[in-house]
């Protein structure tokens, strides 16, 4: 009895963790939903713009290391939390940036802005 206990419990913290992963559409770009805010700690990073998505609302950063988060230097998307913060900048931009980590694992640019 315990053991089918704990293989259901399993099946639903799997199941549970699925149905929160984030899901792309196929063009790679996440469809507009409300975000859903962790402990909304706020992140910093500067890197340089290497592509920007203007349809799928992100934009690609190489970016040194991140303590606050725990990351090393490397290149990914980000989405933004307003599509009009991609006007603002362009690929090869140094930037400095901010950022949150939403319950459901996505990052999210807050603000953005070209250094110098």
């Amino acid at each position: 009895m315990k053991l089918k206990t704990i293989a259901m419990s399993l099946g639903l913290i799997a199941f549970g963790t699925a149905a929160l992963a984030p899901h792309a559409n196929a063009e790679g770009a996440f469809p507009n939903r409300p975000l859903m805010l962790a402990a909304a700690q706020n992140h910093h990073g500067v890197g340089t713009v290497t592509q920007i998505d203007r349809k799928g609302r992100r934009v690609e950063l190489k970016h040194g290391p991140i303590k606050s988060i725990g990351w090393m230097a490397m290149t990914m998307f980000f989405e933004v939390e307003d599509a009009d913060l991609l006007d603002e900048i362009e690929v090869g931009d140094e930037v400095d940036f901010d950022f949150i980590e939403t319950r459901d694992k996505r990052y999210v640019i807050t603000d953005i802005e070209t250094r110098g």
